[in-house]
């Protein structure tokens, strides 16, 4: 486990400095989201945690993964958040989506921010994960940081 979490993090780094490219499967991912606020749907469970890891490292932007019933959705944000639309935000108050995931540029300790427990509140969801494009460490956080595993 140890020599799988240190070869992630040696990759996330490749990626963020320039000397490694994505692979096919994330860089078509991210043709499809190329900008800040872009969102696309995509067949469900074909994109993972650690995809949206590796798209974060190539552009320095979080991303977040929703997924629904029949589909996953791919956000695209901007440097330091993920401003879900409102179209998005209904689905996912409505309970049609899951915020599964989104990335942070954490080093160490990975902490969610206030923001990310209101907007989970906010959408009436228990939990979600933060995943680390520094080092592909994963975190479930809670809208009360009491409860955090």
């Amino acid at each position: 486990m140890l020599s799988s979490s240190e070869s992630i993090k040696t990759s996330l780094a490749a990626i963020r400095n320039g000397e490694a490219g994505l692979n096919s499967h994330r860089k078509s991912l991210l043709d499809r989201v190329p900008n800040t606020g872009d969102w696309s749907a995509f067949r469900k469970n074909s994109i993972t945690n650690k995809d949206i890891a590796y798209l974060s490292a190539a552009t320095r932007d979080e991303f977040a993964l929703l997924r629904g019933k029949k589909r996953d959705i791919l956000f695209h944000g901007d440097k330091r958040h993920c401003e879900i639309n409102d179209e998005l935000l209904d689905l996912l108050k409505m309970k049609k989506l899951r915020l599964v995931a989104h990335t942070h540029p954490d080093y160490g300790h990975i902490q969610p921010s206030s923001d990310d427990r209101d907007f989970i509140k906010t959408i009436g969801q228990k939990d979600s994960v933060i995943i680390s494009y520094i080092t592909g460490a994963e975190k479930k956080f809670s809208a009360n940081p009491f409860e955090d595993m």
